[in-house]
C-alpha cells in the first residue's frame, strides 16, 4: 500500500476522534506511522503533532460558534502543559526508537480501555467552580504530567486535558471537550515545532496527513453535540484499545 493512502487514513481517523472527543490526532498518527512505514517515532510524533494543530484548531472554531470553550478556569493548567511539553519534547529526542514506538502502542490500547472502563458523562449539574488554591496546585501538578505525556509520547495530552477539567475544575463535558481542544491547538504547535527544529520531517507526510485531518476534525465536531456520550465512548474506546493492542502485536513479532 503507497505511504501516502496510509497518510490520508491516519489524518481523517485522527481527525474524526479530534472532533467527536478531543481526543490528540497524535494518538492516531503516530503510532500508525512508526509501526506500519517503519518511520523513525521522534519524527512520526512531530508529524503528528503538526496534524493536531490544524485539526484541533478547525475542531475548536465549531466549539466556539456553540460558546463551549472557557479558558477563564483553565489558563494556569494551559500554560503549565504547553511549557512542560516544550521540555519532554526536547529530552524524547533521546529515547531508543524501538522502545519509543512500544511506548506509544501501549499508551494507545490504555487510552482505549479507559473510555470503556470509566465512559465520560454528561454531567447536567457540572458548572465551573471558583478558582481555589487546591484547584491551582492540582493545575499546576497535573498540567505538568500532561504536558510531558504530551511531548514525550506525542498523545494523550487531551483525554488528560478532559479528565482534569471534568473531575477537579467542573466542567461540563461539552465544554470541557471544546476548551481541551482550543489548548490543544497551542500545545501541539509548541510540541511540533521542537520536533521538527530537532530531528527535521517528513513534509510531503506532514501536508497530506494535515490536510486529512483537517477533513476528519471538520465533519465530526459538527456532528459531535448530536451523538449519544455513552456510545460515543464505547466507539472510541473500542477502536483504540483494537488499534493500539494491533500495532504492539505488529511492533513486536
Amino acid at each position: 500500500m503507497p505511504d501516502y493512502i496510509i497518510y490520508i487514513i491516519g489524518g481523517l481517523f485522527a481527525g474524526i476522534a479530534t472532533g467527536l472527543i478531543g481526543l490528540s490526532a497524535a494518538t492516531i498518527i503516530a503510532p500508525l506511522f512508526a509501526t506500519v512505514l517503519g518511520m523513525d517515532p521522534y519524527i512520526a510524533i512531530g508529524i503528528a503533532l503538526a496534524s493536531d494543530v490544524f485539526a484541533s484548531a478547525l475542531s475548536s472554531v465549531h466549539y466556539i460558534k456553540n460558546k463551549n470553550i472557557h479558558l477563564k478556569s483553565a489558563i494556569i493548567m494551559a500554560v503549565t502543559v504547553v511549557i512542560f511539553t516544550i521540555g519532554a519534547s526536547y529530552f524524547s529526542k533521546d529515547t531508543n526508537p524501538q522502545n519509543h514506538g512500544i511506548i506509544i502502542n501501549v499508551f494507545v490500547a490504555v487510552l482505549g480501555l479507559r473510555f470503556l472502563v470509566y465512559p465520560l458523562k454528561e454531567n447536567d449539574n457540572a458548572r465551573i467552580f471558583q478558582f481555589t488554591k487546591s484547584k491551582f496546585i492540582a493545575s499546576l501538578f497535573w498540567g505538568a504530567i500532561i504536558g510531558i505525556t504530551s511531548g514525550y509520547l506525542g498523545a494523550g495530552g487531551g483525554l488528560s486535558m478532559l479528565a482534569l477539567l471534568t473531575m477537579v475544575l467542573g466542567y461540563d463535558l461539552k465544554s470541557a471537550v471544546g476548551t481541551s481542544v482550543f489548548i490543544m491547538t497551542f500545545t501541539a504547535f509548541v510540541g511540533a515545532t521542537t520536533h521538527i527544529a530537532l530531528e527535521g520531517t517528513i513534509w510531503i507526510a506532514l501536508a497530506v496527513t494535515s490536510i486529512a485531518a483537517m477533513v476528519g476534525a471538520n465533519l465530526s465536531a459538527k456532528y459531535a453535540n448530536k451523538i449519544n456520550q455513552r456510545t460515543l465512548n464505547y466507539v472510541i474506546g473500542s477502536m483504540l484499545f483494537v488499534f493500539g493492542v494491533t500495532l504492539s502485536l505488529i511492533y513486536i513479532f
